[in-house]
């Protein structure tokens, strides 16, 4: 009898199960546990409605249960899938580990071990074993994809490409691999190429967003452009607000190519508008850093450091406001032989968000501890003398790098402010640093903030940094190329004049510019729409910012 109503039960909760009730599922489930605790197929219904309605805990502890019943590779799998949602990687990776030991040709175990490796940044390992998923399963399209991108995100764009065009071969209308491909070849340059890819996944994918907004960014817009004409088709009524950002940022970029300015104004505004609803960006946590900064270099700068190891590679950083002319800069050094361009490179400011300055107490060990991590990383790079690291806003660590690495040499870029703010508004940035662009007040406000910093450090370590301006560099180049590479102590070579046959990857919003030719009046561009900027110009004016 008692047997007969757990048989009835069981079919109750399996009938459920298969009309998708899941919470009930899992409460008369609980009670039928409690009279046959060892039910393997009711725990794993348990465990499969408990990842139906995102209570993993739950699920983790059904999937204990039933690994003490039975090992099998699917279960080990699924466990490791739980843990990895759980956060608990390194138990995740135990678990597929487990799976591959069972079976040794289980293709999406390896495929999940690569995902959960790269969460811990074990990259090398990760892409070892998403090659393994694709060796034991040929058309693995996910293991492709996760491959190719972890190449692309490792800046091995070369490789990356390969992956992308396999991706093609087993799916020739695949737009995101197109997409990608187009991406890898506008940092490297291949821009007629890349708009090929763009065009083609979107006529893959009409709703191909992310390829309308990279196509748009390398390309002028004419009134003619079938891409364009195709955007502005789009409704944007059911879309995500990313992809509405993204939208309106290009239909934005594409009205001010055919100098529709008023219309492009509309169009940035809503892009604007919908970006500041996301952000949590606050210009007065900024000016509180800034005083921080300028603090505790009164109190500690004239302190002697003694470092206790040398350096062989030697970086060049390269700083100011971002849109000031950095990647101009770094594209005609890189072209020496003994200068390798790194790019814009995220170690200091890691760094300095890791060591919570504000709160040392040894200000030695501090500098030693940021010259052994910077150097760390630095090595990893490239062998030769020089390594450039581009990140334009290590402007706020101008102190700590002279004192890390008096080896080291700093440019800094200085550009017409308003040339500045304009080129930053009007750029659809993806990285969170960047919101302060996301209105006009607050980009004049950083821009103050930015302009007094530079002047502290000036009067502190005025004599260690390689002042360049802007306007005065473009008037000419070749000539005041000359004047750098004598102040980094090298010799010259004709490379140097050749800066647009660098073919060295370019990843920043001024890949298009930086190896194209030199204009002397981009500089003058921001006049075109200074009726829209009134903002700028009013807190300019009342901070006494000449422009």
């Amino acid at each position: 009898m008692i047997l007969n109503k757990i048989l009835e039960e069981r079919k109750k909760i399996i009938f459920l199960f298969n009309n998708k009730k899941f919470n009930k599922v899992i409460k008369l489930g609980k009670a039928l546990l409690r009279k046959s605790p060892n039910d393997f197929d009711l725990l794993n219904i348990m465990s499969l409605s408990s990842i139906k309605i995102e209570n993993f805990e739950e699920s983790k502890k059904y999937y204990k249960a039933l690994l003490k019943i039975k090992q099998t590779p699917e279960l080990y799998y699924n466990y490791g899938k739980i843990l990895k949602k759980l956060n608990l990687f390194n138990e995740a990776i135990d678990a597929f580990h487990e799976a591959i030991k069972l079976n040794p040709i289980f293709a999406e175990a390896y495929n999940n071990l690569g995902n959960t490796q790269k969460l811990i940044n074990e990259k090398q390992d990760a892409i070892k074993n998403y090659k393994k998923s694709i060796e034991l399963k040929k058309e693995n399209l996910e293991a492709y994809f996760n491959l190719a991108n972890i190449l692309k995100e490792e800046k091995n764009y070369n490789e990356a490409k390969i992956f992308y065009e396999k991706i093609l071969n087993i799916d020739n209308k695949n737009f995101n691999a197109q997409n990608n491909l187009g991406a890898i070849n506008s940092i490297l340059g291949n821009l007629n190429l890349a708009r090929d890819f763009f065009k083609k996944s979107i006529e893959n994918n009409n709703l191909s967003f992310e390829s309308y907004k990279n196509y748009i960014d390398i390309t002028k817009i004419s009134k003619d452009d079938e891409i364009f004409k195709k955007l502005e088709k789009i409704t944007l009524k059911n879309l995500n607000d990313k992809n509405k950002i993204d939208i309106n940022y290009s239909l934005s970029k594409g009205y001010f190519d055919q100098n529709k300015n008023e219309i492009g104004f509309t169009y940035l505004e809503k892009a604007k508008k919908l970006k500041t609803q996301q952000s949590n960006f606050s210009i007065k946590s900024q000016k509180k850093l800034f005083i921080n900064i300028k603090k505790f270099f009164d109190k500690n700068y004239l302190n002697i450091i003694n470092h206790n190891f040398k350096i062989k590679c030697k970086p060049i950083f390269i700083v100011g406001m971002p849109r000031s002319g950095t990647t101009l800069i770094e594209q005609i050094l890189s072209s020496h032989s003994k200068i390798y361009g790194a790019g814009e490179l995220d170690y200091m400011p890691k760094i300095m968000e890791k060591i919570k300055f504000e709160e040392v107490n040894s200000f030695e060990k501090t500098i030693n501890r940021i010259r052994l991590e910077y150097n760390n990383k630095l090595i990893e790079i490239s062998g030769k003398s020089y390594v450039t690291d581009k990140l334009p806003m290590n402007f706020k660590w101008i102190g700590f790098i002279i004192k890390a690495f008096p080896e080291a040499k700093i440019i800094h870029l200085e550009r017409n402010p308003m040339a500045v703010c304009w080129s930053n508004y009007k750029i659809n940035f993806n990285n969170i640093g960047m919101e302060f662009a996301l209105n006009q007040k607050d980009i004049a406000n950083y821009y103050i903030l930015y302009n007094d910093l530079m002047k502290f450090w000036f009067n502190k370590f005025g004599n260690e940094i390689i002042n360049i301006n802007y306007e005065k560099f473009v008037l000419n180049p070749e000539q005041n190329t000359k004047k750098i590479i004598g102040e980094l102590n090298l010799l010259w070579e004709d490379n140097l004049k050749n800066h647009s046959k660098n073919e060295r990857p370019i990843e920043t919003a001024s890949l298009h510019q930086a190896r194209g030719k030199i204009f002397k009046n981009s500089s003058e561009q921001w006049k075109n729409y200074q009726n829209f900027l009134k903002p700028i110009q009013e807190i300019f004016s009342k901070n006494n910012i000449n422009f």
